[in-house]
């Protein structure tokens, strides 16, 4: 890909609407884009002669089409992605702590307030009623576009430190690892506070594993979609 189409994509990105954080994004998905474009075109001439800088440029900017008329788009959809760690960070506790107070105390609240036999109630808490409850509140407070966020976070650059790599940490991992993290933390603490108060019976319920479950899966299929697509490009 030749400097003009470079620049182009470059002030088309930095005159967007959008989050700054998130320019950065969208710079580094349409430069591996055209990236991914000018190798196809020299893969294609390599058998013949050696297809010309103006050729390349030209593959390029029909695989990019209109930046232009994307512009909307990107404007729309973009606007979705402006939260930020912090505030995803919020929603994670919040979330957390309603499902750790919700599965460690529904039973008890069924009992008494819905006159639910208690074996019934400890049930439906420890088996699939528990477990679909935590993942509609952790669904419910995810933030907007939280897959599509995710995918951009595994795509962008990775950072590399004294010892591994990785993707930044953006607001969809904090706000998947506070939801999957913050409720241990929680039924830790009950844990402690009624062992010093004489009670060491642990119930642990596999409704308890729902999110875990949910979010190691959601980042293992996005974490394999993303390598792919930085191996393909």
């Amino acid at each position: 890909m030749g400097e003009p189409m470079r620049d182009e994509i470059e002030r088309f990105v930095a005159s967007l609407r959008i989050p700054a954080a998130r320019k950065a994004v969208v710079l580094a998905e349409l430069l591996d884009h055209a990236n991914s474009a000018a190798e196809a075109a020299r893969r294609r001439g390599a058998g013949d002669a050696a297809p010309s800088d103006a050729a390349i440029e030209a593959a390029v900017r029909e695989a990019m089409g209109d930046l232009e008329a994307m512009r909307a788009s990107y404007e729309s959809v973009e606007a979705g992605f402006g939260v930020s760690r912090r505030a995803a960070f919020g929603r994670g506790i919040a979330a957390a702590a309603i499902v750790a107070v919700a599965l460690d105390q529904g039973a008890s609240a069924l009992h008494a307030l819905g006159g639910v036999a208690m074996a019934t109630a400890h049930a439906w808490t420890a088996g699939i009623g528990g477990a679909v409850f935590a993942l509609v509140i952790a669904a419910v407070f995810a933030p907007p576009r939280l897959i599509e966020l995710l995918r951009a976070e595994l795509r962008a650059p990775r950072v590399h430190g004294r010892v591994v790599s990785g993707v930044p940490i953006g607001p969809a991992v904090t706000y998947l690892y506070t939801v999957l993290a913050a409720p241990v933390v929680v039924w830790m603490g009950m844990i402690v506070v009624r062992a010093i108060g004489g009670n060491t019976h642990v119930d642990a319920p596999l409704s308890a594993f729902a999110i875990s479950a949910a979010v190691y899966g959601l980042l293992a299929v996005e974490g394999m979609r993303a390598r792919r697509e930085r191996v393909a490009g």
